[in-house]
């Protein structure tokens, strides 16, 4: 099935909102946290409205069956009801909660026993009164999730009536764009993912963050870089959206995946593939600056989600994520644990990853930390020197007296050493040690008398580093 070629663009209405970061959150958190928000379903395609009050969102969509490298679009799903009873009593219901349900699930209609029940049930790795999040999108079966109290009702030699009264449906996978627009044809991707039915930290409240950005980033005049926020299908949505866009790939410089903002942790960075790209020292630089730490962990350690599409093999995008995940006790327990699987947090993937979890005042401060990152990204540049020789710099009011200040008379020398046109000023800073916007500074005289030019960031730059 090919792709249609039409593309919806949802237009600013008289009424969309135009607040600020803390109100941005709340809405989008209220209107969202407990929708039954699927790869391809209804509830997403609400939240995608939603999202449309704020921003002038284009979105594409691709049609069930629609070829994306090696994967394939998706049905929809739609669910009307599901149980499990034993005579009179119900156990639990998909009324209750619809993570009752493990999502896409097959339907099904039957009288069982318990102990093939239990063939198809799940429950939560670490919290006992949690409700699971399960899914099977690409394989066909059928599951409920239970709490632990909910599941040791189930007898073995007990019968139960199971009902599944769901049904698959072609239809089209949709991803939500937005670019806050720059002066080159260069981006920097923001990503989040809306799905995550009845979740808040995993996934929507990056959507909200991401929205609050992207408001941000439109009061500031003369960018460099186009800010493109998508807003996707966890995986699925960003290899249909790349597999569709791939003449686009070559321009985009990094990609920041943006999630778990609403704990109460100091924001961690989950590096780039091999380390790639200066997007993880301008991460830490920043963070340093605005929690006086920075830790980060190899790729795919913390959580991995839309970032290891975009930083796949073919694609080679330099790509982070950015969350408040406490990874140094999680580590100490994984160390505990006889799988080594410990969940990001204790409430991870199910019903409990609520309102009550969620920390506004963090969400804005990641928001602040995420605005600075592409002030800093924009800041950037690579100084090439015009001097032959040693500068001479008393002409020039760049003359540090070495009796007063040596090290800053050391930093200037080494600085006209490193102006061949081969390394950044964020670079030259690590190098020299010197404070990057000191440097940006120093720099600016430097040009202004003519001593430099300022040459952008090519993006191949940060795929060979």
């Amino acid at each position: 099935m090919k792709r249609r070629q039409d593309r919806i663009v949802m237009k600013t209405t008289p009424e969309q909102k135009n607040t600020g970061t803390r109100e941005i959150i709340n809405d989008i958190l209220r209107d969202l946290a407990q929708t039954n928000r699927n790869i391809v379903s209804d509830e997403f395609e609400q939240g995608l409205d939603c999202l449309a009050k704020f921003v002038d969102l284009k979105v594409h969509r691709y049609p069930s069956g629609t070829d994306c490298w090696t994967w394939n679009v998706p049905k929809k799903w739609k669910i009307r009801e599901a149980y499990i009873k034993k005579g009179n009593q119900t156990v639990a219901t998909y009324a209750d909660h619809p993570l009752h349900v493990m999502c896409y699930s097959v339907p099904v209609s039957a009288r069982m026993l318990g102990r093939d029940l239990k063939e198809h049930m799940s429950v939560h790795a670490e919290t006992p009164t949690a409700i699971p999040y399960e899914f099977s999108f690409y394989v066909p079966k059928w599951g409920f999730c239970l709490t632990r109290a909910q599941s040791e009702k189930i007898l073995d030699h007990e019968e139960y009536d199971v009902l599944i009264d769901s049904e698959f449906v072609d239809d089209q996978l949709s991803v939500g764009e937005y670019t806050v627009k720059g002066t080159s044809d260069e981006h920097i991707y923001f990503l989040s993912h809306l799905d995550h039915p009845s979740q808040v930290n995993d996934g929507l409240i990056g959507v909200a963050a991401n929205v609050a950005l992207a408001k941000n980033l439109e009061q500031v005049k003369g960018h460099y870089y186009n800010y493109t926020f998508l807003f996707v299908p966890e995986s699925i949505g960003s290899i249909a959206y790349l597999s569709h866009h791939e003449p686009l790939i070559p321009r985009i410089r990094f990609s920041v995946f943006v999630e778990m903002l609403g704990l109460q942790n100091p924001l961690v960075i989950q590096r780039s593939f091999g380390d790639r790209g200066l997007i993880n020292r301008y991460a830490a630089h920043v963070l340093r600056s605005v929690q006086g730490e920075a830790k980060s962990y190899p790729f795919l350690t913390v959580a991995g989600n839309d970032e290891k599409i975009f930083d796949s093999p073919g694609v080679n995008i330099p790509s982070i994520s950015l969350t408040r995940v406490d990874q140094e006790t999680r580590l100490k327990k994984a160390a505990d644990t006889p799988a080594g699987l410990v969940y990001p947090y204790p409430e991870y993937h199910s019903h409990l990853d609520d309102l009550a979890l969620a920390n506004v005042d963090a969400v804005c401060g990641a928001v602040g930390a995420l605005r600075e990152l592409c002030r800093v990204i924009e800041a950037d540049y690579i100084p090439k020197r015009t001097f032959k020789g040693p500068v001479f710099l008393t002409k020039y009011g760049l003359w540090k007296d070495w009796r007063k200040d040596l090290k800053a008379s050391g930093d200037i020398t080494e600085l006209m050493y490193a102006l061949e046109g081969d390394k950044t000023v964020f670079q030259i800073a690590e190098q020299i040690g010197m404070d990057f916007e000191a440097l940006l500074g120093l720099l600016d005289k430097f040009h202004q008398n003519g001593l430099i030019t300022q040459e952008r960031i090519p993006v191949e730059f940060d795929r060979k580093s």
